[in-house]
């Protein structure tokens, strides 16, 4: 996997590996993201994206939820712990 860095973004990580949630961007919908579990301290992992990249579906809280890569670049992440 390529090193995240805390300025990466959920669009940045890839299918099969997981980051944990440390903030979003200035224009995020927060309470939306909020609501589907999105939240910091949370791990979330990239499970599969569709054929032509987007959405991409995510795992996150034990829920799987369908994103696209726009939106996943709002939500700022880092590298999980190993």
């Amino acid at each position: 996997m390529a090193q995240l860095s805390v300025t990466a973004t959920l669009a940045d990580v890839a299918v099969g590996e997981s980051a944990d949630i440390v903030g979003y961007a200035d224009h995020a919908p927060i309470r939306r993201f909020a609501q589907m579990g999105f939240v910091p301290g949370r791990q979330v992992t990239a499970v599969r994206s569709a054929p032509l990249g987007d959405p991409i579906e995510y795992s996150v809280m034990g829920s799987r939820v369908a994103m696209r890569r726009s939106d996943a670049g709002a939500i700022l992440v880092e590298a999980t712990a190993s």
